[in-house]
Parts: structure tokens; sequence; C-alpha cells
């Protein structure tokens, strides 16, 4: 259990830096999907990460070492789950459908952490969870029909997604951001190592299915940029989940689809439709709105706290 007391605003601001760095970065990812696969493209550069967290701990003398093996694996398993299922998804749904999935998480957050630390769940912080949650879904704008048990496992990307970010904070308390880091780039790499295996055996076709093949020298250069900065974004991130309050943080994760739709408009040209931009606002106040009503109520309750009597103020009729 995390006995180490938040800072939500300083949490908030390593949330956000990972956000834009990610919103920026996974932008690169269409321009390869010609030319390698999905899993090829998680290999590499889960490689030249985990090599790049090894080559900063050295030079820079960073504890690399885990202080609880099994907790960081298990919580850094979680996160891998969600990523492949996630991806996976991308091969049978649109990824509107995969990406509104994943954004359940921070709705998930508000009931894991409250089953996890056994406490009521305030109707406005409740409440405001959802909206966040309908503000995303107006920027993706999903367009799958019917309900089936298919369906849910994007959503269920969100449940292993908010489980790792609950865990973060409830195991790894007093673990460096880049522990984190290399062991959830290293449970990516070995599955997609196994993927790949398989995919050389059984090959398909596309982004999902393709065999290993010899990538361009602009793939090569995009996986270098993926897996340089985005150690850097991941390791923000999970600093984020070690410092604040996983119901607070997880909101502002929101934010990747307004910096990613900013990219892909000076990329690609992609123009965000007046419901999205609402969706945008929406995303942002209910962060916002969240923030706030958690942050008073911890306001209140140390001030309840300063104000009760120390055992040695009680006068000494009424002292035990």
């Amino acid at each position: 259990m995390s006995s180490t007391p938040s800072n939500n605003t300083a949490a908030i601001g390593w949330m956000m830096t990972a956000m834009v760095i990610l919103g920026i970065v996974d932008n690169l990812v269409p321009y390869i999907v010609d030319d390698i696969s999905l899993w090829q493209f998680h290999t590499l550069r889960s490689i030249v990460a985990v090599a790049t967290v090894a080559l900063l701990g050295l030079v820079f003398g960073l504890n690399l070492r885990p202080k609880r093996l099994w907790a960081v694996l298990g919580r850094s398993l979680f996160l891998a789950i969600a990523m492949i299922l996630y991806f996976g998804c991308l091969g049978f749904f649109p990824i509107s459908a995969a990406a509104a999935g994943l954004f359940t998480a921070p709705v998930l957050v508000v009931f894991i952490e409250a089953i996890w630390s056994r406490t009521p769940i305030g109707p406005v912080r409740l409440v405001t969870a959802f909206v966040g949650l309908c503000g995303a879904l107006m920027v993706l704008k999903p367009d799958v029909g019917g309900l089936g048990w298919p369906n849910l496992v994007p959503i269920l990307a969100g449940v292993f997604y908010a489980t790792g970010n609950v865990a973060t904070r409830k195991w790894c308390e007093g673990e460096t951001p880049w522990v984190l880091t290399w062991s959830y780039m290293a449970w990516v790499l070995l599955i997609a190592a196994l993927v790949s295996l398989y995919l050389q055996a059984n090959p398909g076709e596309g982004f999902l299915g393709r065999a290993w093949v010899w990538p361009t020298a602009l793939s090569w250069w995009i996986i270098l940029v993926q897996a340089v900065v985005s150690v850097g974004a991941i390791a923000c991130l999970m600093k984020a989940y070690l410092t604040g309050d996983a119901p607070i943080v997880s909101v502002f994760e929101y934010t990747l689809l307004i910096f990613a739709s900013v990219t892909a408009y000076i990329l690609f040209g992609t123009v965000v439709s007046p419901i999205g931009v609402l969706g945008m606002v929406v995303i942002i106040g209910s962060g916002v709105v969240v923030a706030w009503r958690v942050q008073r109520a911890e306001r209140l309750e140390r001030h309840a706290r300063n104000a009760r009597p120390k055992q040695s103020e009680l006068p000494e009729q009424l002292a035990p």
C-alpha cells in the first residue's frame, strides 16, 4: 500500500509532458504500415528502447534494479497485455472502436481505485469521469454497429490498462520510472518477439500478419526515433502515476487525443470535426473538475486533521 503523500500538480505536469511526446511520435507509425508488421516494429523498437535505458543507466548511474521484482513485473504485464489487446483489435475493428475501448481506462481507474482502497466513489467524480469518456467518444466517433462479445475486447484492454495504472501506485512505491520503463518494454519485446516467430512460420498479410522483412531507411529512422523518444515519454507517464493519485492523473491521459489530433493535422491535414472539438473541451473540463474535487477533499481532510486536538492537548479529565 502506498504511504507517500501525493503531489497531484507535479503528476499532472509529468502526464501532460508524456502525452505531448506520445501525441507527436505516435503519428509517425502510419508511415511504416506498408513496410513492416506491427510485431516487427514493436520488437525492434523495444530492443532499442531497453538498450537506451541500459545505456542511460551506465552513463548516468541510474538505478535500474527493482526493489520488488515480482510487483514490478506484475504491474508491467498488465500494461503490456493492454497494449497487445489494443493493437490486436486494430486488425478487426476501426481504430475509433479500439481506442474508445482503451480510453475507458480513466473511468475504470475510479472503480478499481475504490475497490482496491475500499473507499466510496463520490457522485461528482463518478459523473465527471463518465463525461470525460463521452468526450473521448465524441472525438473518436466510434462506428461499430451492435454489441457482441468481440466488441468487449477493446474494453478488456482498458481494464488491463487501468489495473496497471493503479498497480503502479499501489505496488511500485519507491521504484524509479526507469525501472518501470524497462520492465514494461521488456514485456512488450517478449510478446512481440514470440508473435513474430509465429508469423515467420505462418505468415499472413498486412500490418498485423506480415512476416519480417528488411525495413526501409525511413522505417529504421522512425523506429529509432520512436524508441528513444518513447522511453522519455513512458518514464514521464510512470513518474506521473508514482507521484499523484491515479483517479486524477488518469483523466489527463485523455489529452493525448488533443495533441495527436493537432499533430495529425500538421502532418496529414486531418481536420477535427466540430463535434470532435467539443469533445476535447469536454475532456479538459472533466479533468479539471475531477482534479478540483479530489484536491478539495484533501484540503478538507487536512483541515479536519489539523483541527483535531492532539492527545497531549486534551484536558486531564478527558485523557484516557
